[in-house]
């Protein structure tokens, strides 16, 4: 199976997946013909793959903050940032879970990616809201830390009248918010701004693999490395 997807100046791209092998992989055409495809893996090279990685979250993150305010576009969470529509909060609760624990990741060491970011990539006034959304990540999404962002208290709960002969109940008072913004900037203001300094580096990496590894080997160099002309699909 394949998703086609077609770029400019007649360029088309292939993504493959073959359900048998499991493994995945893009053919490339320019005009209908295929064209060498090159892997490379230099330091840069899995420096770019490594932020292409972190943009991606960043993409994911972006996407549920976005859902949250088509699902909440008045600000109908309480202070206490539970929300009483609980089919609709219990949603917006797992995307901003989510949110919170892959923005996390991007800032924290992860297998399979040779770098993470640093807070002094972003400008000075989103540092503020960035350790604010780490805390919660830290102490909401990932556990239950000193804050007490979740706590519950067992109660009993007596009648009015002493005389009652009716038996007590105990109660459980669940304390769990749902999602918290309690920050002049917003968490998805926050997450454009990294995104758009991601992209920043993604280009100046992506020109440096250029002009130090492939331009200065020449054109006849790396199609000696493609070995031989690839066979035109039908």
């Amino acid at each position: 199976m394949a998703r086609k997807t077609k770029l400019k100046n007649s360029w088309e791209i292939h993504e493959i997946f073959e359900p048998d092998t499991k493994a995945r992989y893009n053919k490339y055409f320019h005009k209908r013909k295929r064209a060498p495809r090159i892997e490379l893996d230099s330091k840069l090279s899995q420096q770019l793959a490594a932020y292409t990685l972190i943009e991606k979250d960043l993409r994911n993150v972006l996407a549920w903050l976005g859902e949250i305010e088509k699902m909440d576009p008045n600000g109908n969470v309480s202070p206490s940032g539970i929300g009483n529509d609980r089919n609709t909060f219990n949603l917006i609760k797992g995307l901003y879970v989510g949110a919170l624990t892959i923005y996390g990741k991007c800032f924290t060491s992860c297998d399979g990616r040779r770098l993470k970011l640093q807070k002094k990539v972003m400008d000075k006034e989103f540092r503020e809201l960035h350790e604010h959304v780490m805390h919660m990540r830290h102490n909401f999404a990932a556990h239950s830390g000193s804050d007490n962002f979740e706590e519950v208290k067992v109660v009993l709960v007596l009648y009015p009248n002493q005389r009652s002969n009716d038996k007590p109940f105990i109660y459980r008072e669940l304390m769990q918010p749902d999602y918290i913004e309690t920050t002049e900037i917003r968490f998805i203001d926050l997450v454009k701004h990294l995104q758009s300094k991601v992209n920043e580096k993604i280009k100046v990496v992506t020109d440096k693999i250029f002009e130090d590894e492939v331009a200065t080997k020449g054109k006849d160099f790396w199609y000696k490395r493609a070995n031989k002309p690839l066979k035109q699909d039908s």
